[in-house]
């Protein structure tokens, strides 16, 4: 993902959208968090042919599809899709990136659903509900990744236990580290995760994006305690 404290955002067409870059030419992305985790159901959705969602997500992305494509033009419309994609949600349309996937995602929107509304609002006094469309899913991001740094949340808890080595087993630790494998067991994941259908797996796609991000600063919180 690129980001960027010069992306402009605006309403176009009634749709909150920033600003992205492809070969010297503007467009103008619908890439708040809604819409972000919207295209994410899109990708994960099985009952959805690739057709399908080739068709549906030219219109979610574009608050003006015809201007889009007229000023991408259609030989280069899809790379210009997989480009701001990128830089606009971290979602790898093609597959050839590869770096967001090479770390382990370490939380999931399904599962942690609750852990982030609740974080969120500890950390920041922010309403998902109120601001999922008229903030970017870069930003939001951000602050998801600033829970790390803000104390004990219900996300940076379950983080840190799902990213955290336990503690090698002695005489003196044992109901320590009984604890620990028991919390580490209470926040584990449970989706299976897909390899190699990058659709299926669009899930994993949008939080591997920051998974480093949210890895290393588990890690610094480990280290600290």
């Amino acid at each position: 993902m690129r980001r960027s404290l010069t992306t402009q955002s605006k309403a176009v067409n009634g749709r909150f959208c920033s600003t992205y870059e492809y070969e010297g030419e503007q467009f103008d992305v619908c890439d708040s968090a809604r819409n972000a985790m919207l295209v994410n159901e899109l990708f994960a959705d099985a009952e959805l042919t690739e057709e399908d969602k080739q068709q549906l997500l030219p219109a979610m992305l574009f608050p003006d599809l015809a201007a889009a494509v007229e000023k991408a033009g259609r030989e280069r419309f899809w790379d210009m899709v997989d480009s701001v994609l990128w830089d606009a949600m971290g979602v790898d349309l093609y597959g050839t990136r590869g770096a967001a996937g090479s770390e382990e995602p370490v939380f999931d929107w399904d599962e942690d659903a609750g852990r982030i509304r609740a974080s969120l609002l500890q950390a920041y006094g922010v309403d998902w509900d109120e601001v999922a469309g008229s903030m970017s899913y870069g930003a939001f991001l951000d602050l998801v990744a600033g829970l790390m740094e803000s104390g004990e949340t219900p996300l940076q808890q379950a983080i840190y236990y799902r990213t955290a080595k336990c503690p090698k087993e002695t005489k003196d630790n044992r109901e320590y580290v009984e604890a620990f494998r028991a919390r580490a067991r209470h926040f584990a994941l449970r989706g299976e995760r897909p390899e190699g259908d990058r659709m299926a797996a669009a899930n994993d796609a949008m939080a591997s994006a920051f998974a480093s991000e949210f890895a290393a600063a588990g890690r610094a919180v480990s280290a600290d305690e």
